[in-house]
């Protein structure tokens, strides 16, 4: 085995951004290290659960970032202050990875003695790959799909996001998600599934996603999945874009009554409320153990979330994918073109169509879907991640 290394993760305290970055964690601890992530209270459990230790940061933010109108109340503070936390703490450490968006990793890789590696939360991003999801993601409003194909107009975005957000202006915003780092960049993604991963230098490591650690929930009923004799329908829109509630309705409606047995994840405890009654068959829940319940899933309806995608790839699981915005129209699209998912437009979402796609998918499962899985598992999981950032301290 390799020295023990000290390692520090930081990260900002969104849900779909840290989440991917915990199996990481736990592969660095179980190989021998110690493991420091800076991340904020919200996620103690999570961490911990690692074996890593929470070193906690944004003291006036304990919770997760579970709304839009989260980044815009706290974003410039919250990444001001994990940017100057790594700065402080990160010469101290052996080895610093500094997770999601990183506005300022250049001043941060400048300002630290030590190897800096980038984790982005989703696809490696060029010139490339923004015009040619910008050509594919036909479902994404107009006015986005022109942005993304002008230089100007995402330098334009990076100025807004910047001073509203951020704390700092990227330029064009496509710089946040290329490779930032001059000596490591960990990808949780695998080859097939990075659009062009021939433009990115060998910095870039992909070893795949993992499928969610889910935290243990003795609530949840997850023998009444692994006893039901039809199939099991899981239904998700995430945990910051899932206000829409006639997602979560047409789903309970379509299947009321059927022999699916349905379960759905509001992702907001008042959603549940506000959603009503449901039949006998149709299980609502703000939050489940996902892993679980994709592993007894038959087809997953979800808003193609980034974890939410390559969970239901990972575990097998035919993706019918409705985005609603941020990545979730590049994830989406994405799955649509290498035949391993299909896109259901939020304007076509309706009872007819969402029995009609739960038929295909359960009848004809998408034919790239078991090629896309492989990629994932060849890809070498975070193992293969902690085998490159011990290359990398030598």
């Amino acid at each position: 085995m390799a020295s023990v290394a000290r390692v520090l993760i930081g990260n900002i305290p969104a849900y779909g951004i840290a989440m991917p970055s915990l199996p990481l964690a736990r592969a660095l601890v179980e190989a021998g290290h110690e493991v420091d992530y800076l991340l904020t209270e919200g996620f103690r459990a999570r961490v911990e659960a690692t074996g890593a230790r929470l070193v906690p940061y944004g003291s006036y933010f304990a919770g997760q970032i579970t709304a839009p109108g989260h980044l815009f109340r706290y974003g410039r503070r919250l990444f001001t202050d994990l940017f100057e936390q790594l700065a402080r703490r990160g010469n101290g450490y052996d080895v610093v990875i500094a997770a999601g968006v990183q506005p300022r990793f250049a001043e941060l890789q400048a300002r630290v003695d030590r190897p800096v590696v980038f984790f982005p939360p989703v696809f490696l991003q060029n010139a490339r790959t923004i015009g040619h999801f910008a050509r594919i993601c036909t479902g994404m409003p107009a006015p986005a799909r022109h942005a993304l194909s002008s230089r100007r107009a995402r330098t334009v975005l990076g100025a807004v996001a910047g001073t509203v957000v951020l704390g700092k202006r990227p330029g064009d915003v496509v710089r946040l998600l290329g490779p930032q780092s001059a000596s490591l960049n960990l990808v949780n993604t695998s080859r097939l599934h990075q659009p062009f991963a021939e433009d990115f230098d060998e910095t870039c490591t992909y070893f795949g996603p993992t499928p969610t650690l889910a935290l243990p929930d003795d609530t949840f009923p997850i023998d009444r999945l692994r006893e039901h004799a039809g199939h099991v329908v899981y239904a998700t829109m995430g945990t910051v874009f899932n206000g829409w509630l006639p997602f979560f309705r047409t789903i309970a409606d379509a299947f009321a009554g059927t022999d699916h047995l349905v379960v759905i994840t509001t992702g907001n405890p008042a959603s549940v409320e506000r959603l009503g009654p449901v039949a006998d068959n149709v299980i609502v829940r703000p939050f489940v153990p996902q892993r679980l319940v994709l592993e007894e899933a038959d087809v997953c309806f979800t808003h193609g979330g980034f974890g939410s995608a390559t969970d239901c790839t990972y575990l097998g699981v035919p993706p019918v994918l409705t985005p609603m915005g941020a990545d979730q129209f590049f994830n989406a699209y994405r799955l649509a073109e290498l035949d391993a998912g299909r896109v259901l437009p939020r304007q076509e979402f309706s009872i007819d169509a969402v029995r009609r796609e739960a038929e295909r998918a359960l009848a004809e499962p998408p034919a790239g879907l078991a090629a896309l899985r492989q990629s994932f598992i060849d890809a070498g999981g975070p193992e293969r991640g902690v085998r490159a950032v011990e290359a990398l301290l030598g």
